[in-house]
């Protein structure tokens, strides 16, 4: 996944495959992110696709248990460069281990976590190191 659409006012997309932008980082602020936050989805667990129907159930738990627990967050879609594949996400900002601890609960791989400069995907289910984002900076 490298586009992030966030839904949010107004939308914006973000590249991962670009620099964080000054512009980006303001974004951020403005939709309540004001410094690190994680992205996480709770469809596809263990990077194994599923139906239509089970992703969206998963994405619906995954609402719910943070609307339950009363934690703000923004919904993302993750998406594949050319779109033929996105996975409902969410952005929140939450320290590093809490993100890592709710991604491991619906069985995720990795993460996303932005630092406050730059993106990163952090392994939630093995001890591969973090991988800094875009790949070539």
């Amino acid at each position: 996944m490298t586009l992030l659409y966030f839904e949010s006012t107004p939308l914006r997309t973000i590249d991962l495959r670009d620099v964080v932008s000054p512009t980006s980082r303001q974004f951020f602020r403005d939709i309540g992110l004001e410094r690190s936050f994680g992205i996480i989805t709770a469809q596809d667990p263990m990077g194994t696709r599923q139906a239509a129907s089970e992703n969206e159930r998963l994405a619906a738990s995954l609402h719910q248990e943070l609307a339950a627990s009363r934690l703000a967050y923004v919904r993302v879609n993750a998406c594949s460069p050319d779109g033929s594949h996105c996975e409902r996400s969410v952005a929140i900002a939450l320290d590093m281990q809490s993100v890592m601890d709710l991604a491991d609960r619906y069985r995720q791989l990795a993460a996303f976590w932005f630092d406050g400069d730059v993106f990163w995907i952090i392994p939630v289910r093995s001890s591969l190191p973090r991988v800094r984002l875009p790949t070539f900076a």
